[in-house]
């Protein structure tokens, strides 16, 4: 079997496929995470206390968790070369599955680029065969993305040809990483490739686009002027990602030049060229970014601003607050809630002080939105502090939307009881009602005996809503996600 260098593939891996696994593999396999069923490891108690349903939170939050790290075996040590003694005997499948079955992320990783590195056209169309039978996973998609990419270090377009013959995800990923891994040794064959052959084709444009942006990736370290002259010249429905990536590149070098770059593209291009530098500039230097964000204008400057002041309130929300205090009302309106919620990420102090900032400002739209922001986000880092100030804030839309996100909370969904009491102090009568039959409905499932009491006393639900709820059958009070699969096989 024929040997050949990989060292482009490497870096291919490291720098474009393994920092795209988890999102690719999630849509290839469709198993997003279900955010609903994620159990909670806070370990919070709730209580309703004076009223107000405030939230405690158990010691058992501060509990640290300590992994066991499995001990190093012989055959953990020895695994890349067992496999590729199985493949120089010709038992191409036998050598992937020792691999695959081992265990190790990273030492399965290490031993399938060793294994790959040896492949030749022949190996990686009998190894591709094999991945095609396992279980979808991430091990699968690792190994596609893979082989494709050593596919396109030997015959770039008989690797093009055979991702063709695939199907679906397949062939999308299969393109994707081959045409990345031919720009990354000739980006101009790739691009024009791609131009030529790929675009007339008839694929889909989200296809089209990653394909786009992975050459552009590559060949914007090689040759960043030819990169841009060839992204420029791309069709409208697919330059965008391959724009935006060239930008990002000459953003991190000079982002001056960048700008200027972006100020030559037009429409749709442009605003997010312009918002991606807002972005990547104000990673490394807040005040410059947004020192070059306030020369823009119309609804560009305010996205550039935007996207920089959320990174120096993650960095510094003093310095960032401080700029927000020579800005006029309507700046200050619009990016409150964007500031005070990466503020409050921070942690529990970071976020007291964002709710305080926030509690200062005159009743908007902008409070609105930044009091829910605040809530949602200190209910994670504290949610007895959070809930103590939110039961002190005066009634209005600002509380009404504090409340609302306190209730979208895994704590207070787990806990109707509570939830109720909160949704009574909900100022509008029709946001009130429909936030008090939710937190029923939750609670006659978990307890029926005192829900329906409650629900038979309320002030705040008329007799048809009562009525309505009271006789809700099990199957109706059942999760969504539990009606969805109630009855299918696994």
């Amino acid at each position: 079997m024929k040997k050949y260098s990989l060292n482009v593939l490497a870096c291919t891996l490291l720098a474009g496929i393994i920092s795209g696994l988890c999102c690719g593999y999630l849509f290839w396999s469709g198993a997003g995470p279900d955010v609903a069923n994620v159990p909670s490891s806070r370990g919070a108690e709730i209580t309703a206390l004076s009223g107000k349903g405030v939230i405690s939170t158990g010691d058992s939050a501060n509990e640290t968790r300590k992994s066991d790290q499995p001990p190093a075996t012989p055959n953990r040590q020895n695994l890349a070369q067992r496999a590729l003694e199985l493949m120089k005997v010709g038992s191409v499948e036998e050598a992937l599955k020792e691999i695959l079955n081992a265990p190790g992320q990273m030492e399965r990783m290490e031993a399938l680029l060793s294994l790959v590195k040896g492949m030749d056209d022949e190996g990686v169309e009998i190894a591709l065969a094999e991945v095609r039978g396992m279980g979808r996973g991430m091990d699968q998609f690792m190994s596609f993305n893979l082989l494709m990419a050593r596919y396109a270090e030997i015959d770039p377009e008989k690797a093009l040809k055979f991702a063709s013959g695939s199907s679906g995800f397949e062939r999308m990923m299969g393109t994707t990483s081959i045409l990345r891994s031919w720009a990354s040794k000739n980006p101009m064959a790739a691009g024009e490739y791609l131009v030529k052959t790929v675009l007339d084709s008839g694929v889909d444009d989200w296809q089209m686009r990653r394909s786009a942006a992975s050459v552009a990736s590559e060949w914007v370290r090689q040759d960043p002027d030819g990169a841009l002259k060839w992204a420029k010249a791309l069709p409208d429905e697919v330059k965008g990602d391959a724009l935006n990536n060239v930008v990002q590149h000459f953003t991190s070098e000079n982002p001056l030049k960048a700008a200027d770059i972006a100020m030559s593209l037009e429409g749709e291009s442009q605003e997010r060229a312009l918002r991606s530098i807002a972005d990547q500039w104000s990673r490394t230097n807040p005040q410059e970014a947004l020192n070059w964000a306030v020369t823009l204008e119309g609804e560009t400057k305010s996205e550039a601003m935007e996207e920089a002041l959320e990174n120096w309130a993650s960095q510094d929300p003093d310095a960032a607050v401080a700029f927000m205090g020579d800005l006029s009302s309507s700046e200050q309106e619009r990016f409150v809630p964007e500031v005070a919620e990466r503020w409050a990420r921070r942690d529990a102090d970071s976020a007291q002080a964002a709710a305080q900032w926030v509690s200062d400002f005159p009743e908007s739209e902008g409070k609105v939105r930044a009091t829910g922001e605040v809530v949602e986000a200190w209910m994670r880092s504290d949610p007895t502090a959070a809930s103590t100030w939110l039961g002190d804030q005066p009634a209005g839309e600002s509380k009404d939307r504090g409340i609302t996100a306190l209730l979208n909370d895994r704590q207070l969904r787990d806990d109707p009881a509570t939830a109720v009491v909160w949704a009574e102090q909900i100022s509008d009568e029709g946001e009130r009602s429909e936030q008090i039959q939710r937190s029923a409905r939750r609670w006659l499932s978990s307890d029926r005996g005192a829900a329906v009491d409650y629900i038979e006393s309320s002030q705040s639900l008329n007799t048809e809503q009562k009525t309505e709820l009271i006789n809700l059958t099990p199957e109706q009070l059942a999760p969504r996600e539990e009606r969805r699969f109630r009855g299918r096989p696994f």
